[in-house]
């Protein structure tokens, strides 16, 4: 069971996206999420250490719905056809609500009131998981949270982000969203930076199970071809082994006659 707090501090004064470049759907409308006293904020890269517990949200603004959904993607899983990528669904957490008064936050991106979003007790389609870049390419990943407005939506729209949460890697959030009839309710959006420092892991022969693992081999190890001529020794005892059963074979036909 997940019970949390997020932190968003909205800015609705942006002329451009907060999400990543060619990334669908594009949101104007700025979501800061907080780490604590470590604000992430238009892509600026956050140590991994300080990322690893599900983040506080909020807005600066009260808003109108009554319920709400955070929905949190990796953009860039390594895969074994480099520079393709793949994603992977870090968070899905439904049946967010707002405080009904602000409190006094203070971040690294300074001090604001701010209006909490919590949930209370209840269970996240997808848990968090804390962001941990593996040693390949890309060594940076764009974290991509969405924070999307519930409150019309049906419990058959709410089932197709359930059912969908349930396969994280490859999730295609905008895909999941039009599918629920949510897309057009992304009200605001952010994405950070968690980078690990390399170097790049060696290329290994044995292929991956999955696009987010990493190789930590030299390479693959196959099992050395048996050989189909036997060494002297063993020829040796063949070759008697067949004299006996040879002797044995004229012995029996004497008996017989």
């Amino acid at each position: 069971m997940l019970s949390v707090s997020f932190l968003v501090l909205a800015s609705m004064s942006g002329a451009f996206a907060r999400t990543p470049q060619g990334f669908e759907p594009a949101v104007e409308n700025s979501l800061v999420v907080s780490f604590g006293s470590v604000a992430a904020m238009d892509g600026n890269v956050l140590a991994k250490a300080s990322t690893q517990t599900a983040p506080t949200i909020g807005t600066q603004s009260k808003l109108d719905g009554t319920s709400f959904a955070v929905v949190m993607v990796d953009l860039d899983i390594p895969t074994n056809s480099p520079p393709q990528t793949n994603t992977l669904l870090h968070w899905l957490q439904t049946n967010l609500t707002q405080s009904t008064s602000a409190t006094a936050v203070n971040t690294t991106a300074g001090s604001m009131d701010v209006f909490t979003l919590q949930t209370s007790q209840q269970a996240a389609f997808a848990d968090y998981i804390g962001p941990s870049p593996p040693a390949r390419t890309p060594l940076s990943h764009r974290y991509t949270q969405l924070l999307i407005d519930t409150s019309s939506a049906t419990t058959q729209d709410l089932s197709v982000l359930q059912s969908a949460a349930a396969t994280r890697m490859g999730f295609n959030a905008n895909t999941v969203l039009t599918q629920a009839g949510l897309v057009d309710k992304v009200i605001a959006a952010n994405f950070f930076n968690v980078t690990n420092p390399g170097p790049v892991e060696a290329a290994t022969n044995s292929s991956t199970g999955s696009g987010s693992g990493s190789s930590r081999g030299t390479g693959s190890v196959t099992s050395p071809t048996q050989s189909s001529t036997p060494l002297p020794g063993a020829a040796a005892s063949q070759k008697a082994s067949e004299l006996l059963v040879a002797i044995g074979l004229v012995g029996a036909a004497f008996f017989a006659l």
